[in-house]
């Protein structure tokens, strides 16, 4: 069968290994200023391999009791930390979706914590039982997948209990009969906090445990609690923070865990600008979790009404696009008209993802296009004798009109850093269309200006 074939395109991210909050403190925690970011897990693909030096480091620290509570669908082990012996159980837990690696890290960074600041843990361990479960998922994250290796969504698997890892998590929820849960999760990088232009770095909620949505004593001290947290979120992302849709969810475990009585709380770890990687979600859900542990301890969160809970604004799902060009005048025959074409990407290509007017629609790259005329782009025949083809090449063939080539993938010889494809299905023809390859070029007076290629943009002018 031909292939699309197309070169990758990498991001590249600088790190830092600590950060310093400056909230607004709690009457006992002012001593505590700094939550080391441990090293090693600044990635954007958190896997069993990568948590096992720390695993190994937490569960023969004196301070941890470490039991190994069970084991994935394939047979890796799903691990728990617990520190305290006070009467309020917290259970925090993290990927159970593969592919949403943020908050793993941070509780590693928390365990670090707990571990090396013994004046903070003087003040809480006889108040609280602290269970931490990184990565609930082992067998999705080996894959960077949302499911597990049956292929199911273990977050939508708490009624059902098809799943090892889903069952395994019932049965903690069940015997631990925490007070407090913390749902731990990655939201899309295209979520929006309102209407503001900004992305949902972190998104928080107290999920409805009925389908009315009612606010219970357990969903609202959730709210409380959120009311707190959200003093961090305000401190170290301002603008960025939003609130989750609280529709109930039946077979989700977060809105399970809520009709059992689990003051729960969902954090979901989102994208920040030039931040590929995750890690300022990651300093925001060190720095929350901590505050969580102190607000529970103390009971501050009680002082807290709903309103801050309510003043976070909602979502705007899958709001931002990857790329935007305003305007570009489409030529179809007799007819003639102007749309904007929002674009998304992925790691291999890119797709159209909306057409139309976009102009209320934020995005990462936005082009103005309305000197530009839309054109679909030829396919060039790789002649049977082979062709190399330099970057200079390229640019030449974009110029007249070639937007990918069509033949023998094997007889093309890639010299360019540019995304190169050969045989590609679903281009968009003479009007582009909503989930179509986004691959074409734009013209100004006949002449090539632009050209969009897997969802990278050209500028050859």
């Amino acid at each position: 069968m031909k292939k699309s074939i197309l070169s990758p395109v990498a991001a590249l991210l600088l790190a830092t290994s600590s950060f310093v909050l400056s909230l607004p403190a709690l009457a006992h925690d002012d001593h505590h200023a700094a939550v080391e970011m441990l090293p090693g897990l600044d990635k954007q693909q958190i896997r069993l391999a990568d948590i096992t030096p720390y695993i190994e480091r937490f569960q023969n620290h004196p301070v941890f009791t470490h039991q190994r509570i069970g084991t994935s669908y394939q047979g890796r082990p799903i691990h728990r930390f617990s520190v305290g012996s006070g009467d309020t159980v917290v259970l925090m837990w993290s990927q159970m979706h593969g592919d949403e690696s943020t908050a793993t890290p941070a509780l590693f960074d928390l365990m670090q914590k707990i571990a090396t600041d013994s004046h903070w843990r003087e003040h809480w361990q006889d108040k609280i039982t602290l269970h931490m479960i990184p990565m609930v998922n082992p067998d999705g994250a080996e894959l960077a997948q949302r499911y597990n290796v049956q292929g199911i969504d273990i977050n939508r698997d708490a009624r059902a209990l098809q799943t090892p890892e889903g069952r395994l998590l019932m049965q903690q929820g069940q015997a631990l009969a925490p007070d407090f849960g913390f749902n731990l999760h990655d939201q899309s990088r295209y979520y929006e906090v309102g209407h503001t232009g900004k992305q949902a770095t972190i998104s928080l909620l107290a999920p409805a445990f009925n389908q009315a949505k009612d606010i219970n004593e357990k969903r609202h001290r959730a709210m409380q609690l959120i009311g707190d947290l959200k003093t961090v979120g305000d401190a170290l992302i301002p603008g960025y923070m939003g609130r989750y849709n609280d529709t109930f969810a039946e077979r989700a475990f977060g809105d399970n865990f809520a009709a059992m009585g689990i003051s729960t709380i969902l954090i979901e770890s989102g994208a920040y600008p030039n931040d590929p990687n995750r890690q300022k979600a990651r300093e925001v859900n060190g720095a929350m979790l901590v505050r969580a542990i102190d607000s529970i301890a103390s009971a501050a969160y009680e002082q807290q009404t709903l309103a801050p809970y309510h003043s976070i604004p909602m979502n705007n799902s899958n709001s931002f696009k990857d790329v935007i060009l305003d305007q570009v005048q489409v030529i179809d025959g007799a007819h003639n008209y102007r749309i904007d074409i929002g674009v998304n990407r992925s790691d291999e290509s890119g797709v159209i993802r909306e057409v139309g007017d976009l102009s209320m629609f934020p995005a990462f790259e936005r082009y103005q296009g309305k000197n530009y005329v839309y054109q679909a782009g030829r396919a060039y025949a790789i002649p049977a004798e082979g062709l190399v083809l330099s970057h200079h090449d390229y640019l030449k063939l974009i110029a007249q009109g070639y937007t990918h080539f069509s033949g023998d993938a094997a007889q093309l010889s890639v010299r360019t850093h540019l995304p190169v494809l050969v045989n590609p299905r679903n281009l968009p023809g003479s009007r582009p269309q909503q989930r179509q390859q986004a691959t074409f070029l734009l013209t100004e007076q006949d002449n090539v200006v632009m050209a969009v290629l897997a969802g990278v943009i050209l500028q050859l002018q």
